[in-house]
C-alpha cells in the first residue's frame, strides 16, 4: 500500500511546534471494553448504571464527548488502534475473522524495541488468525497469565484482568516502563437472562434509545447488558488501585474507551452514532489538567501516534492518525484544536456468512458535530444480512440478520414487527445510497433528511470533504481498487476461516 506524506496529511498540525516527550518515558495503560456505546458511563450521565472506574478518570483526566471508531466492528477497530491507521488500509484485517496480514507498523512492536514491557489480557487483536503472519504473539503483545474469577452470573469470559495486570506487572524486568492492552469481553453478548434485574436494576430507570421498542423485555436487556458494564468497571476500578499503589498512577497514560457499539439493533455494525461514537477518558496526572471536558473529535486512529510521541518515538508515515497530546496538554476545555471537527468511520463486513460468497455491505462516513452523513455502497445489498429471523437463542453462528447480535431486543423487534414496523425497517430494512442526519436534533439517527432541498450544500460540502479524506488516506474504494476486498471476502467467506 503506498504510503502517506505525513507532513501531507496533518497539514497545519504538521507545521505547529512540536510538543515534547515526557522527561521520563511514561507507562501506557490501554483500557477497551467489547461493545459498549456512548453515552453509557455515569461521567455522561446515564442514570441506570453507575461506572465509578471510568468516572474516576474522567474526573481526573479529560473526559471526550466526541470519541468514533474507525469501524463498528471488532476486529478492524482494534486494528485501528494498533496500527493508527484507518481501518480500510489494513489489507486482510479491515474485516472480522481474517487474518492478520503482517508488514504493518504497530505501536506495540515499536514500544517493545524501544524497551518497554509490553502484554495484553483478555481480547487483544480479533476475532482473526494472527499466527499465520509469523508473529510469536498477538499485535495486542505476550498474553499475561489467564486467571479466572467466579463473580455472580454468567459472563462471556470471567477473567481476572486485574489479577492477569498484576501478575504482568511482577513479570516487569526493573524499572522498564510498561504498555499494557487491558481488553475487557464485557459487555459482550451473551448476558444472562436477568441478571441486571437481580443485582438491583429497576427496568423503569432504564433509558431505552429511540431506535429501539419501549417494552419490558428490552428494558429487560439493557439491564443486564448495564450489570455487564458495571462488572468490567470494578475489574477495572482494581486495576487503578494496583497502579496507585505501586505509586505508579500518575506517571501512567491511562486510556479508557471501547471497541464499538452496544450488540443491539441499529448500534453494533451500523455507521449510527450508537455504533460508532464511544467513551473516552483519558489520564495522565503527571501532565494532564485533570476535571476537563474536550469537544475536539477523536478517531481511534489517534491512540498510536500518542503513545509513541508520548514515549519520543517517531511516528511512521503510514499512520494517518494525529496525536492527541496537543488537546491532552491543554489547559483549556472544549474545542483545543479547530481542526479537529470532524471524523471519518465506515464498514466493509461484520460478519462473515451473513450474504453469500462472503459479500459485505460498504460503508463510508463522515461526522460533524451537527452532521452524520453515510454512504452505503451496496444499497441493493440487505444491511444487517440476507436470512430473515432473530437467531435466538443463538444455537446458528450465522443466524437471521446475521450482523446483528442475536437477545432479546432483536427478538423483540423481529417477534412484534407488525406493531414497530419503522422501528424493524430501521433495524433490518434496506436503506438508500446516501443517509443524512442532523445529530443534534435527533440522536438517534432515525430522519434522514438526504434529498431535501434544504440540506443540499450540506450534502455537497460533507461529500466533498469525504472524498478529499478518503482520497488522502487512499481507501481502496476511492482510488479504483476495490477489487481488493472483494478477494478477501472471497478468500474468507465462513466463520473460521
Amino acid at each position: 500500500m503506498p504510503e502517506l506524506s505525513r507532513r501531507g496529511f496533518l497539514g497545519s498540525l504538521a507545521a505547529a511546534p512540536a510538543v515534547g516527550a515526557s522527561p521520563r518515558r511514561p507507562n501506557i495503560l490501554f483500557v477497551i471494553s467489547d461493545d459498549q456505546s456512548y453515552p453509557h458511563a455515569g461521567a455522561y450521565g446515564a442514570r441506570f448504571l453507575n461506572t465509578p472506574a471510568f468516572d474516576r478518570v474522567a474526573r481526573e483526566g479529560v473526559l471526550f464527548h466526541h470519541g468514533f471508531v474507525s469501524t463498528a466492528s471488532c476486529c478492524p477497530s482494534r486494528g485501528s488502534v494498533l496500527t493508527g491507521q484507518d481501518f480500510y488500509r489494513l489489507r486482510e484485517a479491515s474485516m472480522n475473522h481474517t487474518v492478520w496480514p503482517g508488514g504493518i507498523p504497530l505501536y506495540t512492536d515499536l514500544l517493545a524495541q524501544a524497551g518497554y514491557h509490553v502484554g495484553y489480557t483478555g481480547k487483544g487483536w480479533g476475532p482473526g488468525n494472527w499466527k499465520v503472519s509469523g508473529r510469536p504473539s498477538n499485535p495486542a503483545g505476550p498474553e499475561s497469565n489467564t486467571l479466572r474469577l467466579k463473580p455472580p452470573g454468567k459472563h462471556v469470559s470471567n477473567i481476572d484482568y486485574a489479577g492477569n495486570f498484576e501478575a504482568f506487572l511482577a513479570q516487569r524486568p526493573g524499572d522498564a516502563p510498561f504498555c499494557f492492552w487491558a481488553g475487557f469481553m464485557e459487555p459482550h453478548r451473551e448476558f444472562e437472562p436477568g441478571i441486571g434485574s437481580r443485582h438491583g436494576k429497576k427496568l423503569e430507570d432504564i433509558q431505552v434509545p429511540g431506535f429501539l421498542p419501549d417494552t419490558p423485555e428490552v428494558r429487560g436487556d439493557i439491564a443486564d447488558y448495564a450489570f455487564e458494564i458495571e462488572w468490567y468497571d470494578r475489574q477495572l476500578a482494581r486495576t487503578l488501585a494496583l497502579l496507585e499503589k505501586r505509586g505508579e498512577l500518575d506517571r501512567t497514560i491511562i486510556v479508557v474507551t471501547a471497541d464499538n457499539g452496544m450488540a443491539f439493533p441499529r448500534a453494533k455494525a451500523t455507521a449510527y452514532d450508537y455504533g460508532t461514537r464511544m467513551p473516552l477518558a483519558v489520564r495522565w496526572d503527571e501532565r494532564v489538567k485533570p476535571g476537563r471536558v474536550a469537544d475536539d473529535f477523536v478517531s481511534f486512529i489517534d491512540f498510536a501516534p500518542t503513545f509513541l510521541e508520548a514515549a519520543g518515538l517517531p511516528v511512521p508515515a503510514e499512520m494517518t492518525g494525529r496525536s492527541l497530546l496537543p488537546v491532552l496538554l491543554s489547559a483549556q476545555s472544549g474545542q483545543v484544536q479547530r481542526e479537529r471537527d470532524s471524523v471519518v468511520f465506515g464498514l466493509e463486513r461484520h460478519f462473515p456468512g451473513s450474504r453469500p460468497n462472503g459479500a459485505g455491505y460498504p460503508m463510508r462516513a463522515i461526522r460533524t458535530r451537527d452532521y452524520l452523513m453515510i454512504r452505503n455502497l451496496a444499497p441493493q445489498a440487505n444491511p444487517m444480512g440476507d436470512r430473515p429471523g432473530p437467531a435466538w437463542p443463538a444455537d446458528d453462528p450465522v443466524g437471521g440478520f446475521g450482523d446483528s447480535d442475536g437477545g432479546p431486543a432483536k427478538s423483540c423487534l423481529w417477534e412484534h414487527r407488525a406493531r414497530y414496523p419503522e422501528l424493524f425497517q430501521a433495524a433490518f430494512g434496506q436503506r438508500p445510497a446516501l443517509e443524512l442526519y442532523a445529530v443534534r436534533e435527533d440522536p438517534f439517527n432515525l430522519r434522514n433528511l438526504a434529498g431535501d432541498p434544504a440540506h443540499r450544500r450540506i450534502e455537497k460540502d460533507l461529500g466533498a470533504r469525504l472524498d478529499a479524506y478518503l482520497s488522502k488516506t487512499q481507501d481502496p474504494r476511492a482510488t479504483g481498487r476495490a477489487g481488493e476486498f472483494d478477494e478477501i471476502m472471497k478468500r474468507f467467506p465462513e466463520l473460521g476461516s
